[in-house]
């Protein structure tokens, strides 16, 4: 792994700061829930034993059966339709005991008039017919009775459209009304019955008690039949219960504002869900959230609260599940967000007893505007700066990893190049930092230095050795032959003729190193001419084969002339050493190819041999002064100049030299076996 990736993986670690602190916001956030949850309990608690006695005198004597009497800013259109009327879906519902009725009924007063809805679910209509008077057919029975009197309305029409129907009883006030006939239709969610929208002509004052409804649906089979059943609150076949109509409680609506904290809503609603009292929601005003922060929320909240309506403004009846376990004697406290706001609250719900009955609930409702509760923004805000920092550190240690790497890389690329091509130590960069790159920089630079004037010792030592050995030995050739001239027994004769063996090898050796400084010496003066490169390998290669008769030397130029302009002795002598090297490391039986290659801008002389391989480990320095891969030594000296002396021609030319093994399998037999010397040159014209 790279040191960027590594200093990468690493700085993943700060990703511990903002979860710790994430997991702190939810600690607090489950607390402040907590807290709140419990502290609207208390309240609410406190509000259910603490009701004025006026207002549990009315909670105990409600009647058995009520229908919530809306209160409307206008007069209702009578046409069959519920657009017009608040919360339509709270209404109270009657029906038969088989279930072949289906009807719902709500109330509502305006202006001192009460107006009435009903919607009857109805499979097989029969309507009044003007051809058959007194005939059964369908109808709705409405009967009303408050303190003046008691009045009753038998509606059956023969056709859907706007009624006027005088009462029966005490009065002759005509109600008036429209009935609408509806049809199946699945994909409206809509059955087959009919609507009733009704206003009685009685004036009733706002909140007066004792108001009572009676509705009676009659249901006739076919046409001709009797009626065989009827729909009200009651058993079938029984004349309906009256029903009182209750308005909310203005009084305990105001109590409940003046002791409710601002920021909450208090509502008490019966054992039937219908709401009795509000304290209403215009004191809930939270904040606007940004959709950040209503993100933020739902990642810190523990236990993200439900997706859930809010409730109106003025409601009528709530089917609530905290209203239905407080029923049952049960404290329940319950969250919730509203969808299109974002904005949170907590409702709990305790029972009112009264003498040991359970009459009613109490509902309490707090809002915020989700952002842990209001009073944890600063803690919002604080894992929004952690976030921020963790990645300003991230990108701050990947631009330092990325700076790190770079440097390190550069600096590993001018030592190779100072290696390869000789660039002096004192190029290198970084050696002017101060940090721990400088100073490795420097280090390099020293070892480099180092290296250059060993290397520069060794081209040299040749030159050196020869100079100082040619003395010794002429003076150790006189003396054998001053030595020679005496009589001598056998057994001296032969240690001389010994000596003089050895003489000539160090001669040889001295005549090795003489021929390397002096081409070192010669390649500045050399005569430069053009000639066509083949002519010089063809006739090259012809001396090589009557030398080294019965070996195999093969040629291969190119069919067109290459003209290059070079010292011609130069590059004979750089061939005889390539072509020497071969031959000493192969054997007779072993192919040797010479070859001219014309590549565009350069041209490559090589010179290949079977059954040998080149070390692994000395393929780069095979060229250098004083190394030799020989591990046979023969009569002749190898002192490791031949590929040196190759090297100085083909820089002499501006070219280079190379050497690799053409068959990579180490474990293939001698005769599979190949390696290739090249010399690159380029092509140098007049």
């Amino acid at each position: 792994m790279k040191l960027r990736s590594k200093l990468l993986a690493l700085s993943l670690l700060t990703l511990l700061l903002p979860w710790s602190a994430w997991k702190l916001l939810q600690e607090l956030e489950r607390f402040l829930r907590e807290s709140q949850e419990a502290s609207q309990l208390s309240t609410a608690q406190s509000l259910s034993v603490s009701l004025p006695r006026e207002f549990q005198s009315q909670l105990m004597f409600l009647p058995e059966h009520a229908l919530a009497l809306r209160s409307l800013s206008r007069q209702p259109v009578l046409d069959g339709y519920s657009d017009d009327w608040p919360e339509p879906e709270q209404s109270l519902m009657l029906g038969t005991q088989d279930d072949e009725i289906d009807a719902r009924i709500l109330a509502a007063s305006s202006g001192g008039l009460i107006h009435l809805f009903i919607e009857v679910v109805d499979g097989t209509p029969v309507r009044a017919s003007p051809m058959s008077p007194g005939a059964p057919a369908d109808a709705v029975r409405i009967s009303l009775r408050t303190a003046r009197g008691m009045q009753s309305w038998n509606v059956m029409p023969g056709a859907q459209g706007p009624i006027r129907i005088r009462a029966s009883g005490t009065g002759t006030s005509e109600l008036e009304g429209y009935w609408l006939e509806t049809t199946a239709d699945p994909v409206q969610g809509s059955n087959s019955g009919y609507r009733l929208e009704v206003t009685l002509p009685v004036v009733v004052q706002a909140f007066q008690p004792g108001v009572e409804l009676a509705v009676e649906i009659m249901d006739v089979a076919s046409e001709g039949n009797e009626v065989i059943r009827r729909a009200g609150i009651n058993a079938n076949g029984q004349e309906a219960q009256w029903i009182s109509l209750v308005s909310q409680w203005p009084e305990l609506s105001g109590w409940l504002a003046s002791v409710v904290p601002s920021d909450s809503r208090a509502l008490l609603v019966n054992d039937e869900g219908w709401v009795l009292a509000d304290s209403g929601g215009d004191s809930l005003s939270p904040g606007q959230t940004t959709w950040l922060q209503r993100l933020m929320y739902r990642l810190v909240s523990v236990e993200p609260p439900v997706i859930q309506d809010p409730w109106s403004d003025s409601p009528v009846r709530l089917n609530d599940p905290a209203v239905h376990a407080a029923l049952q004697g049960t404290p329940t406290g319950a969250w919730a967000q509203e969808l299109e706001s974002a904005v949170v609250h907590n409702t709990v719900a305790v029972p009112v007893e009264i003498e040991d009955r359970i009459l009613g609930v109490m509902l309490l409702q707090s809002r915020s505007d989700g952002l842990l509760l209001i009073t944890n923004r600063a803690l919002g805000q604080l894992l929004l700066t952690t976030l921020a920092l963790m990645l300003g550190l991230t990108a701050g240690l990947w631009y330092f990893a990325s700076r790190l790497s770079h440097r390190v890389q550069r600096l590993s690329e001018s030592v190779s190049q100072a290696m390869d091509e000789g660039v002096p130590a004192n190029e290198l960069p970084l050696t002017g930092d101060k940090d721990e790159l400088g100073e490795l920089a420097r280090n390099n630079a020293v070892l480099l230095r180092a290296v250059a004037d060993y290397t520069q010792y060794l081209q040299t030592l040749a030159g050196k050795l020869s100079h100082e050995l040619k003395t010794p030995l002429a003076i150790t050739r006189s003396s054998l032959d001053n030595l020679n001239s005496l009589p001598l027994d056998d057994e001296a004769q032969r240690f001389v003729a010994r000596a003089r063996e050895g003489l000539d090898r160090q001669g040889e050796i001295v005549r090795a190193m003489s021929e390397a400084n002096r081409l070192e010496q010669s390649i500045s003066v050399a005569e430069w001419e053009t000639v066509d490169i083949r002519d010089v390998v063809l006739s090259m290669a012809e001396g090589y084969r009557a030398v080294h008769r019965g070996r195999s030397i093969t040629t291969s130029v190119p069919e067109q002339p290459v003209r290059l302009r070079c010292a011609p002795d130069l590059l004979a002598q750089a061939l005889d050493k390539l072509v020497d090297n071969a031959m000493t490391l192969s054997t007779e039986k072993d192919q040797v190819s010479i070859a001219v290659v014309n590549q565009d801008e350069q041209v490559r002389i090589s010179v290949t041999n079977t059954g040998s391989r080149l070390p692994q480990e000395l393929q780069d320095r095979l060229f250098d002064s004083l190394v030799s891969v020989r591990t046979q030594r023969g009569d002749t000296p190898h002192l490791g100049l031949g590929l040196y002396i190759v090297r100085l021609v083909a820089e002499a030319h501006g070219g280079q030299v190379s050497a690799r093994n053409l068959n990579p399998d180490a474990n293939a037999p001698s005769s599979a076996q190949r390696v290739e010397f090249t010399i690159d040159l380029p092509l140098l014209t007049d």
